[in-house]
């Protein structure tokens, strides 16, 4: 619990740096410490990078802006960051699903905003992941974890390439780019190949299931007879999160029985 909390409170410092990247990265431009009005594009000054405070500032120009996305990335990133304590604690692993976690908070966001999946973000994503499991698993004396990591990137990319072109309107390609990085990290946490193969399995039942069911609740909510055009990014992300939170020893033995 002291890990968590630790790294609850660096996600809480954390959270306002990368809503900055949030805001900056749809647009390519270039990342200033300060946040913007999500409206009408105006500074909102230094001490919008403080935390919580700038939950409640207000804009000049547009005083009823929307601050939703600020409470939400903390929060996100806090909730993630204890996460990754709790499951790693003091571990050599933690630093790299830091990263990751920090990554799927900010490509979750955009994707709820816009429905994209950033080719910025998605490619760098995956390349770093893939160095960080080559340069790691060696001296950390896990190298029999580097081929179960790569086939799982590649199940999970395969399966989710497979699913677009039978049915593009299912998936956004960006959906496919992001998976192998997932299928990567979730394949990271076992040396057996079948076992990797079955976590990656098993965070995309999560993923689909929780996107489905969030579907069907619009669609009654709302009144609509169509279907509700949700992004599935942000599914996608938290089944890997609920994969990688449960995959203890103890839990993995759950899992793959």
């Amino acid at each position: 619990m002291v890990v968590a909390i630790v790294l609850g409170l660096l996600g809480l410092i954390l959270g306002p740096w990368l809503g900055i990247l949030v805001d900056r990265a749809v647009d390519r431009e270039r990342l200033v410490a300060d946040h913007r009005c999500p409206e009408c594009g105006s500074s909102l000054g230094r001490s919008s990078l403080v935390p919580i405070r700038h939950w409640f500032l207000r804009c000049g120009v547009d005083p009823a802006h929307r601050r939703t996305r600020y409470v939400f990335v903390d929060v996100a990133t806090v909730a993630a960051f204890a996460l990754a304590g709790v499951r790693f604690g003091w571990n050599w692993q933690l630093g790299p699903y830091l990263a990751l976690f920090a990554a799927l908070v900010v490509m979750s966001v955009i994707d709820f905003e816009t429905h994209l999946l950033l080719n910025v973000l998605t490619y760098p994503s995956l390349f770093v992941g893939i160095f960080l499991v080559l340069a790691l698993s060696g001296p950390t004396g896990t190298e029999d974890r580097i081929w179960p990591a790569l086939i799982g990137a590649a199940v999970y990319g395969g399966v989710l390439g497979v699913a677009f072109l039978a049915y593009p309107p299912g998936l956004g390609l960006g959906d496919v780019k992001l998976a192998p990085t997932l299928g990567l990290f979730v394949g990271w946490l076992s040396a057996d190949e079948l076992v990797a193969v079955r976590l990656v399995l098993y965070a995309m039942i999560v993923a689909f299931l929780l996107g489905g069911l969030t579907g069907v609740g619009i669609n009654i909510a709302t009144k609509r007879s169509m279907r509700a055009e949700i992004p599935m990014g942000p599914f996608l992300a938290l089944g890997a999160a609920v994969i990688i939170a449960v995959s203890s020893p103890s839990a993995t033995d759950l899992l793959t029985r």
